[in-house]
């Protein structure tokens, strides 16, 4: 029978009373229908089965699969590649024929496998399940969309990026610490860009004879990620259609992409805030991490926490020049349509990202936020610097955050929106950014160079 979703005070009233069991099934998720019966009439065998699973998340599932098993009653096989050499290895199975029967994407890769025809759409599957469509925190047709067709379910709220500050550096620098946009702050998620290089401004040290005590940013910025999110302040994307991988043309040689792409590069070839690409050779896990930097951008999660830096670490959102900016597009479960278990691939599949018990151990490990009904697990988020950075990537989410403002006029895009020939786009934008920091080119030369170039692989594709 299909599971209804607990409310806010069922569950606290089942909490305070401590029946554990009744909670455990009221959380359970809102599962599929019963699968359909076969033409013979015989129901499908209670036998568990065994899935295979890919994904480049090391032992991060070991903690809710064996959720996902006992509740789909299957066995899952784990096939684990590294980011690097993971999409290579999944398109040489899909190939040959044998790719898992679940297939964990990253947005950035849909566009190798969404025009393909690859994976079967869970359309009808989610409509047969009775599940709340208005729970997820982003449509699925359009964050993992394509034609009409839902190909995946989002594993979790894609995170933001938000820049981390060496609260050590930035005492010996002199800044005063009350003014930085901190969480928790008055003025936390007010700061443009303009107010960001200032700071960064203040708290580089710079010697008399041209050497770096230390750094006010950690690193030239020559990715089309960052670049990307400054377009997206902007309001302007890189290509005329980043969502439904039919786009005709590259945007690089706008107003908006010329003035973003002088943002992130005027902080070393203009203020000098940030080392050229020659000065962050060599510094093992880069400059931030090694002390020598007072701010880098990241993505808000618990890759620093984690490192345990040897100084005392402080938190604020993006920057941002027009508007506040939110990148949709998380890592999501496909299934594959070669499989010969498509109806218990869904099922688990579903189970992973809707069902609550999974969601509040994914929180537990790494205070990340389920996609589906992530309202329901704010109450349960820690305390310390993991609450504190999760509440940031929320801020700018209606119905997430704890800051007004913080959630008008932000601009949800695409954050890995490169089009049908995005590992070209990229590698052209990283490698014309890198001839402006070594002398070669203007930023407007570059720009446009790039645009020609992609609008030429584009035609191609």
């Amino acid at each position: 029978m299909t599971a209804n979703r607990m409310s806010r005070r069922g569950f606290l009233q089942l909490s305070a009373a401590g029946t554990a069991s009744a909670l455990l099934a009221a959380c359970a998720g809102q599962p599929a229908a019963a699968p359909a019966e076969e033409e013979s009439g015989d129901m499908m065998a209670e036998e568990a089965v065994e899935i295979r699973l890919s994904h480049w998340w090391g032992e991060q599932h070991n903690h809710w699969l064996p959720i996902v098993e006992d509740k789909t009653n299957v066995t899952v096989t784990q096939e684990i590649y590294p980011w690097g050499e993971y999409l290579t290895k999944v398109l040489t199975q899909v190939a040959g024929g044998v790719a898992p029967d679940i297939i964990q994407l990253d947005q950035s890769h849909n566009a190798d496998f969404f025009p393909k025809n690859i994976f079967v759409p869970y359309n009808d599957f989610l409509e047969a399940s009775d599940l709340d469509m208005s729970k997820w925190n982003v449509d699925p047709a359009l964050e993992v969309g394509y034609n009409g067709d839902i190909l995946a379910l989002s594993l979790f709220t894609m995170q933001g990026r938000s820049v981390y500050l060496n609260l050590d550096l930035v005492r010996e620098a002199g800044y005063p610490e009350d003014e930085l946009p901190l969480y928790g702050n008055d003025n936390f998620d007010m700061w443009h860009w303009d107010d960001f290089v200032a700071f960064l401004q203040a708290v580089t040290i710079k010697e008399s004879d041209g050497t770096y005590q230390q750094y006010g940013y950690a690193g030239a910025i020559t990715d089309a990620t960052s670049l990307a999110y400054q377009m997206a302040s902007y309001g302007a994307d890189l290509v005329d259609d980043p969502w439904a991988f039919a786009e005709t043309e590259a945007l690089l040689d706008a107003e908006a992409a010329i003035s973003a792409a002088h943002d992130i590069i005027d902080l070393t070839a203009v203020h000098g805030v940030a080392p050229t690409l020659e000065a962050q050779q060599g510094v093992e896990g880069g400059l931030f991490r090694a002390g020598l930097a007072a701010a880098v951008i990241g993505w808000t999660n618990q890759t620093y926490l984690m490192a345990e830096l040897p100084f005392e670490l402080g938190f604020m959102h993006m920057p941002f020049v027009d508007r506040r900016v939110h990148g949709v597009g998380a890592n999501h479960w496909c299934i594959n349509k070669a499989s010969e278990l498509i109806p218990q691939a869904q099922q688990a599949a579903l189970i992973q990202t809707t069902d609550y018990e999974v969601g509040q151990a994914l929180v537990d490990l790494a205070a990340t936020i389920s996609a589906y009904d992530p309202a329901y697990y704010l109450d349960t988020l820690p305390e310390g610097d993991l609450g504190v950075i999760t509440r940031i990537m929320l801020a700018r989410l209606a119905g997430m955050s704890d800051c007004d403002y913080c959630t008008e006029d932000v601009n949800m895009f695409n954050r890995a929106g490169f089009g049908r020939s995005g590992r070209f786009l990229q590698d052209t934008i990283r490698a014309e950014l890198e001839k402006v920091l070594i002398g070669e080119k203007s930023v407007e030369q570059a720009m446009q160079d790039a645009d020609v170039a992609i609008d030429a692989e584009i035609d191609r594709a």
